[in-house]
């Protein structure tokens, strides 16, 4: 199946959507990378502490502090939630959500929660689903920051998601993630990076056999860097505006409006 897409300004003119044939699927979809994380911040002072860019390739905790375990799952910084307030009158504005789906990463959700609280179900005109999908999260593999913590202390703090969707496991183990270490991992015990070819596969199969299978026409979708890096460089079908825009990395709690057209041809 093809993707082709257009970036649009939410609620303008070039938002409206274009005619389709009944071979095609069109949705108006507003992607959004989280705000500032505690790893982003380590990651910042660790730059400028040593002068050099941190080593994510890195497999010696002394030497990536994202290995450590007080990073799993990192949540948003003060920095960060405040980035996320500042889009939502951005979000607020956009007038037929009728969908959330987020990913399961708290950093994610709280993203989510904060930019689009006036699309949560009790404030949503149009009531709002809102599903967590392991589909969107960031790159597995070695760094911690992006291991789910125990699904229950995540449904407690954020119960209006649906985790339906998520693979449970025994209920509170992060199945994807420790899945593909037991595949990935070597002789040490190490496992592999996730990279953007095969992040690009899974951006794939989330936005064909479930996205496009959803019946909602507006949806907004909040994850994370690397993955939207990976969907916008190799999935969609996607003209470049002036300044190549949509070939470039997020900004951190950055939102970006697309109209999505699923074809078979």
């Amino acid at each position: 199946m093809r993707i082709k897409a257009r970036l649009i300004t939410p609620n303008g003119e070039d938002s409206k959507a274009s005619s389709s044939s009944p071979a095609e699927t069109i949705k108006i979809v507003h992607f959004q990378r989280h705000g500032q994380g505690l790893h982003n911040e380590i990651y910042k002072q660790w730059t400028e502490r040593t002068g050099e860019p941190l080593d994510l390739a890195e497999t010696d905790p002394e030497k990536n502090p994202l290995l450590l375990d007080h990073v799993i799952d990192a949540p948003l910084t003060q920095k960060g939630r405040d980035q996320c307030a500042e889009q939502r009158s951005a979000a607020s504005k956009l007038q037929g959500v009728e969908l959330v789906i987020v990913s399961p990463l708290v950093r994610a959700l709280q993203t989510a929660h904060i930019t689009f609280e006036d699309h949560l179900p009790h404030n949503s005109p149009e009531n709002a689903k809102w599903i967590a999908h392991d589909g969107i999260r960031e790159e597995l593999g070695t760094l911690l920051c992006n291991k789910r913590r125990p699904l229950s202390e995540t449904e407690l703090e954020f119960p209006q998601v649906d985790y339906s969707h998520l693979p449970f496991g025994n209920g509170e183990e992060d199945v994807v993630w420790n899945n593909h270490v037991q595949v990935t991992s070597d002789d040490n015990g190490i496992p592999k990076r996730e990279t953007t070819e095969d992040m690009s596969h899974r951006a794939y199969d989330f936005l064909v056999n479930f996205l496009h299978q959803r019946q909602e026409k507006e949806i907004a979708v909040v994850g994370h860097s690397a993955w939207l890096l990976a969907m916008t460089g190799a999935v969609l079908d996607v003209k470049k505006d002036e300044n190549g825009l949509v070939n470039t990395m997020f900004g951190q709690a950055e939102m970006r409006s697309f109209e999505l057209i699923f074809s078979e041809q």
